[in-house]
């Protein structure tokens, strides 16, 4: 989710039992704003229009009542396993969630407080749906920018139907369009996120991985880098799944886990080939015609690829249902090619910082810190020689 800041007073009912709930000045985002009364959401989106247009106004203001009904509707975790009606599968996912909160917070010193520590079942597959486009001969995708997050490549929705709204204007603006569903975000530290459903659809590994993940973007985050803030949260998020596994006595896991990482690394570079093919169609000078036709031909080869990928695997199935899927906008093109990007470029830069500090998560993130005070040439400068450390090439 993209962020927006405002300047309000934080009074959301919180279902915490034995605690008095506070009320505290905050800073709040877009996409991530809490819910209030139906006036001070409209307040909320009256002095938003005053700053943006119309069509904004209608952004924001599902964000605010999506993000909102969310916040209504938390319980506390430990309330819900007190209840008898809660099926077996859950109630043993969310006591895995507070293990592994207790561990993030104890072996790994991320600042948990009250994050995750409430659940909301939403009954849907995904809770957000983003829209990305790119232009019918470019791969560059179109941005959305917002205060503090900065620019990014997508736009999200609570809303499936509001995402296929923007969906179909861009369309007709001459755009290629991909709305993809999301199963998490975080609003990184300034709500206590809670658990949702959709989070406990993934194993157990993905599981753990994901919370360390999220958890790393309340340490730090730098607007407009997404590299930085994905590679730094997969070193920190990866490296205490592996602590996770070596405490419970399953190191031997982590292999799983490298293996999977490796299956999803190797369907990006498939991508990332078709994605050099149609820059080099599009920069070719060749007719609408021609490159339409070359267009089609790239982008039908790409599953049958994938499936002779597929086929080396001795188990797995990453990316199949993104290949397969056929429902609206979901077809592959120049702006579903771009959502799978990668941002993981600088974990190896990341994990020689992690060495150099003697392992020391503490030491690591400080250090992680001072980089995020330099600015980017500088910042991506020193990556680069760290990278070049771990035998990469940038």
């Amino acid at each position: 989710m993209v962020l927006k800041i405002t300047n309000t007073l934080d009074k959301t009912p919180f279902r915490r039992s034995g605690k008095k709930l506070s009320t505290r000045k905050s800073l709040y985002y877009s996409e991530s704003l809490l819910l209030r009364p139906v006036l001070v959401i409209f307040q909320t989106a009256i002095l938003i229009a005053v700053l943006t247009s119309c069509s904004s106004l209608t952004f924001y203001t599902q964000a605010v009542v999506g993000q909102s009904s969310l916040l209504w509707q938390r319980q506390d975790i430990s309330q819900v396993l007190k209840d008898p009606s809660v099926n077996d599968v859950t109630r043993t996912r969310l006591e895995l969630v507070n293990e592994i909160l207790a561990f993030a917070e104890n072996e790994l010193s991320l600042p948990v407080g009250d994050a995750y520590s409430t659940y909301v079942s939403t009954g849907k597959p995904y809770i957000v749906w983003n829209v990305f486009a790119a232009p019918l001969w470019s791969l560059t995708m179109k941005s959305f920018c917002y205060p503090i997050a900065g620019c990014v490549s997508y736009q999200g929705y609570f809303k499936e139907s509001k995402a296929h709204e923007l969906a179909t204007r861009l369309e007709k603006e001459g755009y290629d369009v991909y709305v993809g569903g999301v199963t998490a975000y975080s609003t990184l530290g300034w709500f206590s996120d809670p658990v949702l459903d959709t989070f406990l659809l993934r194993s157990e590994l993905g599981l753990v991985s994901l919370l360390f993940h999220e958890l790393a973007h309340k340490v730090i985050y730098l607007p407009g880098d997404t590299t930085f803030n994905e590679s730094f949260a997969t070193t920190l998020a990866e490296e205490g799944l592996r602590r996770w596994l070596l405490d419970r006595g399953e190191e031997t896991r982590f292999q799983e886990y490298q293996n999977s990482r490796q299956r999803k690394d190797d369907v990006i570079s498939l991508i990332k080939r078709s994605r050099g093919e149609l820059k080099r169609l599009y920069a070719s000078g060749a007719s609408v015609e021609e490159m339409g036709a070359k267009k089609t031909e790239i982008l039908n080869q790409l599953p049958a690829g994938y499936e002779l990928l597929r086929r080396s695997w001795t188990r797995g199935t990453e990316f199949q249902s993104w290949m397969t899927m056929q429902s609206e906008y979901s077809e592959l093109n120049n702006a579903k090619l771009g959502a799978i990007a990668d941002y993981n470029g600088w974990v190896p830069a990341f994990l020689v910082l992690l060495l150099q500090q003697g392992g020391e998560i503490e030491l690591f993130v400080e250090s992680v810190k001072e980089l995020g005070r330099l600015e980017k040439p500088q910042r991506d400068e020193y990556l680069s020689g760290l990278l070049a450390r771990a035998g990469k090439v940038t």
